[in-house]
């Protein structure tokens, strides 16, 4: 006969799996770091505030460890620490996020920042086959570019693949943005539209607001995915034209040579636009109020910005999730902002909360249920200041009685 399984022993067994990093994230179901919640909130305040003010001294450490029981972590096992949590993410880890793990602990931000710098020193080195890099959103570790002609020979995961036309459209907009459509067709000299809604729908290209040109045409830019992929920390990284003008004769042959650089390029188109715009300016003012009247949206370009706008409310709600746990000074704006998201995420209504703030800023035509939702929020704030010695109108005829004194009347 078989004995039953003990519950308490597979409860062991498996938090033991989970020590080793045998459990993934997704077998348990459970995020890599914990959601914030209002006890953790208030919780990481307290903390705050107590450990700031035993800080400075050996006393208040001592202090410290013994009202607060504060966990004491070692240098050494520290940047172990560190280096588990880089690898245990599949995305960038910021440095508010490294502060929550270590919370309750004797470690601070400056240390947690030097326990970074000393690992990326050490696997800076040529006998390490991963580096760590500071990108967008935080740091993470990558694979050693000079590897990578080993490491297409077994691993079979799918290329990130972008065309060489689409390349030519992701560098103008990376050097001239933000930038309109109308622009990057003017100097390629064919119509973009197909590849700028490519690289859009793999996350390199968003929306960056309206031009104030006539017809105010969409603004586009890069996302930090494009920095990503390029290891660029910001877009002050990227290579000048004279840097990749001085790249470019290698290897080329002499009538390549012969063609104009970038530089020059950019130089003269820079000069033919200010021309004609010059000389076409009066022409333009004709014609601005027909471009106004003219649809400059689609159904693909409005749910791709609603959907970009989605995805920044809640890298905006992380963000002061994580500012608030480390006990950080978030704004009285910042913190209605969150109470009005979280509203609508409970209701489930996180694309409409999103939807309202496009239609409010211009960015988003609205819809009959938006603009009713806006014109009764309007009418709350216009009967909270209306004036009482207005006329009655047609509607109000039966509540405008005259007014009759008792005393007077007896007289």
């Amino acid at each position: 006969m078989m004995e039953e399984p003990n519950p308490t022993a597979e409860q062991e067994l498996e938090e033991a799996m989970a020590l080793e990093g045998l459990v993934s994230e997704e077998e348990t179901g459970e995020s890599f770091l914990p959601e914030a919640t209002e006890e953790m909130l208030a919780e990481a305040d307290e903390t705050h505030e107590d450990n700031s003010e035993l800080d400075g001294s050996e006393l208040g450490s001592f202090e410290s460890a013994e009202i607060e029981d504060v966990e004491f972590v070692e240098e050494e096992r520290l940047d172990s620490i560190v280096e588990s949590v880089l690898f245990a993410s599949d995305r960038p880890v910021s440095l508010n996020s490294l502060k929550l793990v270590f919370k309750g602990t004797n470690i601070k931000g400056d240390k947690i920042r030097k326990a970074l710098d000393r690992l990326a020193v050490e696997l800076a080195g040529s006998k390490r086959g991963v580096t760590l890099e500071e990108v967008p959103g935080g740091y993470q570790l990558r694979t050693k570019i000079d590897n990578m002609n080993f490491l297409t020979r077994t691993l079979k995961s799918r290329p990130f693949k972008v065309s060489g036309p689409a390349l030519e459209v992701l560098a103008i907009v990376a050097y001239k943005q933000p930038v309109i459509k109308a622009e990057i067709d003017e100097i390629r000299g064919v119509e973009s539209g197909h590849l700028m809604r490519a690289l859009m729908e793999k996350g390199l290209v968003s929306f960056e607001g309206k031009s104030d040109l006539p017809g105010k045409p969409m603004l586009y830019g890069t996302t930090k995915k494009f920095m990503e992929i390029f290891g660029l920390r910001n877009l002050k990284e990227l290579p000048t034209l004279s840097q990749i003008d001085e790249l470019l004769p290698e290897g080329i042959d002499e009538i390549q040579a012969e063609k104009p650089t970038l530089s020059q390029i950019t130089d003269s188109m820079s000069q033919q636009t200010a021309s004609s715009y010059s000389e076409g300016e009066e022409e333009l003012m004709k014609i601005t109020g027909a471009l106004e009247e003219i649809s400059t949206s689609s159904d693909f370009f409005e749910a791709e910005k609603l959907r970009q706008k989605q995805k920044r409310d809640e890298e905006r709600a992380s963000s002061i999730r994580e500012a608030l746990l480390v006990g950080e000074t978030v704004s009285t704006r910042d913190r209605n902002w969150l109470t009005r998201y979280d509203e609508a995420l409970q209701a489930g209504d996180a694309q409409g909360f999103a939807k309202e703030q496009l239609v409010e800023s211009g960015e988003l035509k609205a819809t009959p249920e938006v603009e009713q939702k806006i014109a009764d929020f309007e009418n709350d704030a216009d009967l909270e200041t209306a004036s009482f010695d207005s006329e009655p109108t047609s509607d109000d005829e039966e509540l405008a009685v005259p007014y009759h004194d008792d005393e007077e009347a007896e007289g």
